[in-house]
């Protein structure tokens, strides 16, 4: 990406976003590499942007995110053993310190544990969403399946609910499919603010759809949340987890029911837990998921036995937009931006 071009993108938009604000940063000189490590060239980046402040039109983009596609540019010559080779298409496990440090146009990966090789079977933009949102759904889901099939064991019909039709909503429906919706006593709802992502939702294939419009009076869409599952939930996947969509759940969640919470929310949750302890209810947080388990992910691509959900793709110089975008919930699906088109062809 030349200067000038990068200068565009960190030009303050004030007045025409909202708020919203891209920092980004690249150097035309590249990094030294590691010892022991790797340089990538970054193509793909998600558009990262929490669920909760989504919902709240308070997005705060990460730069680059935690979702990175890209090619090896150059291996360490002490790196021992390696199975790196320039021109490799990786993606990074999620790393706090490079999520916020803006976009670069290269990225040196000091620990190759973190850096797994994605054959070219997957396209690189659908590669570039495994490492966030779709590690995050495949964490929640796989938390979720041991509380499912318990319950399945004494249930004739285990209800679960998917709060926040965004990309990582998109994917734990792809996923929840496939790991525990092949029985036929498992409902799946999806419920969201947004009409259009719940239209999207429904093509991913899940039971049932719940508008949940926030200008409705509370007490009527817990009744519209218990009238669509027959009655209550059994486990529910909050990934806005607000204190409104907890407390939301809490009244809609059946006797032993579990809440896998996660997003990014601040507010503090008030929960009367005398209430939890006595309808042996369960709140846990979603885990961040490993490095195997992203492995795992890469796998059940390459096998087929999940597609991706809806994404669409944008210019990295169009990243104000799309956060403005993602802000005013005109994009469905997952927005991917891409960057370094020719140094991707060159290397397949």
């Amino acid at each position: 990406m030349l200067d000038n071009e990068v200068k565009a993108l960190h030009k303050p938009m004030v007045g025409e976003m909202s708020g919203i604000s891209v920092e980004a940063s690249s150097s035309m000189v590249m990094p030294n590499i590691p010892k022991g490590g790797l340089l990538l060239r970054v193509c793909y980046a998600g558009a990262c942007c929490a669920e909760g402040q989504i919902r709240r039109k308070d997005c705060r983009p990460r730069l680059p995110g935690e979702e990175i596609a890209g090619v090896v540019q150059d291996v360490c010559g002490t790196l021992p053993n390696s199975n790196f080779s320039t021109g490799d298409h990786v993606i990074l496990y999620p790393d706090e310190d490079i999520s916020d440090s803006g976009y670069h146009e290269y990225i040196a990966v000091p620990e190759v544990e973190n850096c797994l090789q994605v054959p070219h079977s997957i396209p690189m933009e659908i590669a570039a969403m495994l490492p966030g949102c779709g590690l995050c759904a495949y964490s929640a889901i796989l938390k979720a399946v041991p509380h499912v099939q318990k319950l399945q064991e004494v249930k004739a019909c285990v209800n679960v609910l998917i709060v926040g039709a965004g990309g990582v909503g998109l994917w734990a429906s792809r996923l929840a499919n496939f790991l525990i919706g092949n029985n036929n006593n498992l409902k799946l709802f999806v419920a969201d603010n947004s009409i259009d992502k719940l239209l999207t939702a429904q093509e991913h294939g899940c039971y049932d759809i719940i508008h949940w419009n926030e200008e409705d009076h509370e007490q009527y869409i817990v009744e519209r949340t218990m009238d669509a599952c027959r009655g209550g939930v059994d486990v529910v996947i909050d990934f806005v987890s607000s204190p409104r969509t907890v407390h939301r759940t809490l009244k809609v969640l059946n006797r032993e029911g579990l809440i896998l919470v996660g997003g990014s929310a601040m507010s503090e949750v008030s929960i009367n837990l005398n209430v939890l302890a006595a309808k042996q209810q369960s709140i846990v947080g979603i885990p961040k998921g490993t490095v195997r388990q992203l492995q795992e992910l890469v796998d059940l691509l390459v096998e087929k036995k999940v597609e991706p959900p809806m994404f669409s793709v944008h210019p990295v110089e169009e990243a104000s937009q799309v956060f403005e975008d993602l802000a005013q919930s005109r994009i469905t699906g997952r927005a991917i931006l891409s960057f370094n088109q020719t140094a991707m062809l060159d290397n397949n």
